[in-house]
């Protein structure tokens, strides 16, 4: 009985981690969505509001990794319930933001806030699932982050145009914040997790997973993905709007359908390691990363010609399915890269890597817009990105999936 239990509370589990994804991108996600808004309010550049992304991923990087070992020490549960509450509120103060050094600041927090979700939903995962679906179970959690741009993508445009972009934000924060009780009700430890020795944290720990070879490796991997990934949510909608003058409102809708596409993206992929290949996953990633590299060249052309937008639409589900598709498969093998007893730090590690990818990226892609007076030149950088996650997935050593990674002590 109590196995059954366990097996069935599971994807209860699963449900309450994907609902957490989701708040979480749907804020993040707002920003690109009220990106025309604030730019006008506040009176920014393109670079700044590729500074105001990259404020949130340096709280959000510097929390992945001792999180993540906080995570793997204390358990998922605490970490959780704490996160969403604290973004909930982050969010609420940056909708009363007065100034840009102001705004910085809180979403700095809020990304401090938001770092402490992924190690721990991905932790929680893989103790709750054997091998043998860990990258399905995955993928269906990882969805929620598609949830939430979907969301973003028709409920704040319907919120801005009927209030204001520091409304919007308002009403979603105190809604955040009242459903973070039931997020700590909700989630359990898995009872088949390793026991944690609880003598102190071993903070040494962090620099010898993090210099590791293969955590070097799936780093630059997650630093490009994650880097493509936010500068995509981010001037989507600018590029839509400003550039082939679509409304905010279709642009809108052409930001949820890219997160549609890529929730089915992560499940698919999902399945197909897990069930195909019998749970190899570098080979799904390569095939994701080249579907982006085709994607990005294409809106690059859109760009530069636009007579060729009638290709906008199969463009955006390429980038759905691939660039907003990858995450599933890369925190599953960030999760069997170190070892059962090392899952939590070693996705706060790959995840530290790649918050600083969306820290150092999207500014440069709104230099690139301002400074050549066309998205095109910054499409084509993502390109290049591209380029080099082949060349470094060529690199990575993978472990046979029957066989557990020896753990780093």
């Amino acid at each position: 009985m109590q196995s059954f239990f366990h097996s069935h509370y599971r994807w209860v589990i699963v449900g309450v981690l994907w609902l957490i994804h989701a708040l979480g991108f749907m804020n993040i996600s707002s920003l690109g969505i009220l990106a025309p808004f604030i730019k006008e309010d506040l009176q920014l550049t393109s670079v700044q509001i590729g500074l105001l992304i990259s404020a949130l991923s340096i709280g959000a990087s510097l929390s992945q990794m001792p999180s993540g070992l906080m995570s793997d020490f204390f358990g998922v549960r605490s970490m959780l319930g704490l996160g969403v509450a604290l973004f909930g509120f982050f969010l609420t103060l940056l909708s009363l933001a007065g100034s840009y050094p102001l705004a910085l600041l809180i979403l700095f927090f809020y990304g401090v806030a938001n770092g402490t979700l992924t190690p721990a939903t991905s932790k929680s995962v893989l103790d709750w699932f054997p091998t043998a679906g860990r990258a399905t179970a995955m993928g269906v959690k990882q969805t929620g982050v598609n949830l939430g741009g979907i969301l973003a993508g028709i409920i704040f445009p319907f919120l801005v145009l009927y209030g204001s972009w520091r409304q919007s934000l308002l009403t979603v924060g105190l809604t955040e914040m009242a459903f973070a009780a039931l997020i700590y009700k909700l989630a359990k430890e898995s009872p088949l997790q390793s026991p944690t020795p609880r003598s102190a944290l071993p903070w040494r720990k962090i620099l010898r997973v993090a210099f590791h070879r293969d955590m070097l490796i799936l780093g630059g991997i997650g630093f490009g993905l994650m880097a493509t990934q936010f500068c995509f949510s981010a001037y989507l909608t600018l590029f839509l709007s400003k550039e082939l003058e679509y409304s905010i409102r279709q642009a809108g809708h052409f930001f949820a359908l890219a997160y549609l596409l890529g929730a089915a993206g992560r499940v698919f992929w999902s399945l197909l390691s897990d069930y195909l290949l019998g749970g190899r996953r570098k080979g799904i990633l390569g095939w994701i990363t080249f579907i982006m590299l085709l994607s990005s060249l294409s809106l690059g052309a859109i760009s530069f010609f636009p007579s060729l937008a009638s290709l906008l639409f199969l463009a955006i589900l390429a980038f759905g399915v691939s660039g907003l598709g990858w995450n599933a498969i890369y925190l599953t093998i960030l999760g069997e890269a170190m070892g059962k007893e090392s899952i939590g730090l070693a996705t706060g590690v790959g995840y530290f890597y790649g918050f600083m990818g969306s820290l150092i990226c999207p500014p440069l892609f709104g230099y690139l817009i301002d400074w050549t007076g066309t998205f095109g030149y910054a499409w084509l950088f993502l390109g290049c990105w591209s380029i080099l996650i082949l060349f470094l997935l060529s690199l990575y050593r993978e472990a046979d999936p029957k066989e557990e990674k020896e753990g780093v002590p």
